[in-house]
């Protein structure tokens, strides 16, 4: 994925009738993303390895591994990874078609480039809006 982060996608849209998809990502030291929010899906973030700052609704929290924390549907938030090293995150959408995103953005290996301006517009067609 732009970024360096490596996304996993264990269950899709057709595993879950349509009810969520369950993703685990392995963002790098000093990875994150902007102000965003995601049109009419929730997204649930429980973290297993490092510590990320979180920001919800202008609300900060750092998180560590154990803890969760979930983003109602349309709600503007942001993060990163803050740690000496990679972390990884396990991320639940829902409902599920958030898949799509990240099959169309990401690559298939390390060494693949990935095209931010085609990432971008991808994340717009699946319900991402950036806040500036």
């Amino acid at each position: 994925m732009p970024g360096g982060v490596r996304t996993e996608i264990h269950l899709s849209s057709g595993d879950t009738g349509g009810a969520f998809c369950l993703l685990v990502d392995q963002p790098p030291p000093g990875w994150s993303l902007p102000p965003h929010l995601h049109r009419g899906v929730a997204e649930t973030v429980h973290i297993v390895e490092g510590e990320f700052d979180m920001e919800v609704e202008g609300e900060r929290s750092r998180l560590v591994a154990g803890q969760t924390l979930h983003v109602p549907p349309d709600v503007v938030h942001a993060g990163g990874n803050v740690g000496a090293g990679r972390g990884r995150r396990v991320l639940l959408f829902s409902p599920a078609g958030m898949e799509g995103f990240f099959r169309e953005a990401g690559a298939s290996a390390e060494d693949v480039e990935v095209d931010p301006r085609a990432a971008l517009e991808s994340a717009t067609r699946h319900g991402w809006e950036f806040i500036r």
